[in-house]
């Protein structure tokens, strides 16, 4: 079978969606070929927790660790990609009916997230994980989750979902582009750009086949 490469990263842009109070992302040509600069230059400016990125331990726990350290054998190995249209609030109820295969270690969740990528403005009513559903993939050793929005959790309601999958060491994935690819198991390799203990970085991730 030909191999398949899914690269499920939303692309950095001017304009594109930011979580509320992140500023906007800027994207600047500082020396242009046009204007007769020997070469092109640019300059950007986001949060860290833009587009697809992780979050690291320190993002939510004072005392957490930055994404310099978060182990690359979590981001790199086989996913589980599970769909779960229509549904609203992800609690341990919808995950345990959602054919999670047992010994799934990292959880990838498409959602009608998906549809709202491409809007121009946040969307505050997105799906997201449920305390509940967070205490469900702790006892389910589940080592890294992974969302089609900006938040794994709810907005303005999200400290409890997030400190309790990162005191776990769970890495946590945002922001992925899961539109085109259906669900199954695929290679993910994720890899956050390394800026020394900071809470978070945005992340190129790929799926293959």
């Amino acid at each position: 079978m030909e191999r398949k490469i899914f690269d499920v990263t939303m692309s950095i842009r001017e304009k594109m969606i930011s979580w509320p109070g992140d500023g906007p992302v800027h994207v600047q040509r500082i020396k242009s070929m046009i204007d007769g600069d020997r070469l092109n230059l640019s300059r950007l400016d986001m949060s860290a927790h833009t587009g697809t990125h992780i979050d690291a331990p320190v993002h939510f726990l004072e005392a957490g660790t930055g994404i310099d350290t978060v182990s690359l054998d979590l981001l790199m190995g086989p996913a589980v990609l599970v769909h779960l249209p229509g549904v609203k609030e992800i609690g341990a109820y919808q995950l345990k009916n959602a054919g999670i295969p047992a010994g799934t270690e990292r959880l990838l969740l498409k959602t009608d997230n998906s549809a709202l990528l491409d809007k121009g403005t946040f969307d505050e009513k997105f799906t997201f994980l449920t305390l509940d559903g967070a205490r469900y993939l702790v006892d389910k050793h589940v080592r890294l989750v992974g969302i089609d929005y900006l938040s794994v959790a709810q907005y303005g309601m999200g400290d409890g979902v997030h400190q309790e999958l990162l005191r776990e060491e769970i890495v946590i994935i945002e922001g992925l582009d899961l539109r085109e690819v259906v669900p199954g198991i695929y290679q993910m390799t994720a890899l956050p750009l390394k800026i020394a203990g900071c809470d978070g970085a945005p992340a190129r991730v790929i799926l293959t086949t």
